[in-house]
């Protein structure tokens, strides 16, 4: 599947791979291990406190509840951009002052900005995307949600294709290396890869109004302002200040970016329905004026 593809059934058709993959693989890929080596995941506080056989299956359910109760967006090419540039600006002339005032590095400035819907799944139609997970593959696609009144829950999505390729540059020659391929790993994946998580809620004991503190691992103290400050990733720090450049762009509009309501079509409704989701209209954001 080209996610670049600007069709809006494409955004569609994201949104379903990504919700069965959460239904019915996610928690046996999430648990298994390799080597010693799991899947590099962070949970919500409140599912961190789960027995372990218990907690991967109940945060597979949540996030394909989030899916299924998701609002739907979609960028074109200029005003992806555009919100990468707001981001970064954000970043710059805000992030600095708002850690040195708190005194901790995992903290983020968000100028009030809220998500445009309490869920939300979201395509940035470019295909460098708006950064880069750890394996060096563009983050393309987002969704959020709440979690348990703790704050705003988002993931950040790549491309599996490429992520699987990846890997499969690493275990070439081993026995791994049939299982790695793409024709095999790709129906079990589907085409969005479960990439970067967050959850960002209001830190209570810094002076500014608006600083927000990001979770600790799962395996630290988390959902009390006392946890210790975390490492916080480059990438990952910059795909949040685009998520919510990109919350503001759809709840205000800057001059040149245009939104517009794409209803789905019957065909599209029916294959969502059929997978157990509903299909609201998308709200696509361009900088060419229509004249829907």
């Amino acid at each position: 599947m080209d996610h670049q593809d600007p069709s809006p059934g494409t955004l569609l058709r994201l949104r379903r791979g990504a919700h069965e993959f959460l239904r019915r693989y996610a928690a046996k890929a999430w648990e298994h291990e390799h080597n010693g080596e799991r899947w590099d995941l962070v949970v919500p506080p409140e599912v961190a406190k789960l027995p372990e056989r218990k907690r991967y299956r109940a945060h597979a359910r949540q996030e394909a509840q989030r899916l299924a109760d998701a609002a739907l967006y979609d960028l074109d090419p200029d005003a992806t951009r555009h919100a990468v540039q707001f981001g970064a600006a954000i970043r710059e002339h805000r992030h600095h002052d708002v850690t040195a005032l708190v005194g901790r590095p995992d903290v983020v400035d968000t100028l009030d900005i809220q998500p445009p819907h309490p869920a939300g799944f979201l395509r940035w139609r470019d295909p460098g995307g708006i950064s880069y997970n750890a394996r060096g593959v563009p983050i393309t696609v987002c969704h959020w949600g709440p979690a348990a009144g703790q704050g705003v829950w988002i993931v950040w999505w790549a491309d599996s294709r490429a992520v699987i390729k990846s890997y499969g540059h690493e275990s070439k020659g081993t026995w791994a290396e049939s299982v790695l391929s793409v024709g095999s790993a790709l129906p079990f994946f589907g085409p969005l890869w479960y990439s970067d998580q967050q959850l960002i809620w209001p830190y209570r004991d810094s002076t500014p109004a608006h600083a927000t503190r990001k979770p600790a691992r799962p395996s630290a103290p988390a959902g009390g302002s006392a946890a210790e400050p975390i490492t916080v990733d480059d990438d990952v720090m910059a795909q949040l200040y685009t998520t919510l450049a990109t919350w503001s762009l759809l709840a205000d509009p800057p001059p040149g970016i245009h939104l517009h309501q794409h209803p789905p079509s019957e065909a599209e409704q029916t294959a969502d329905r059929n997978a157990g989701l509903t299909t609201p209209a998308i709200t696509i954001a361009t900088t060419v004026k229509t004249t829907h």
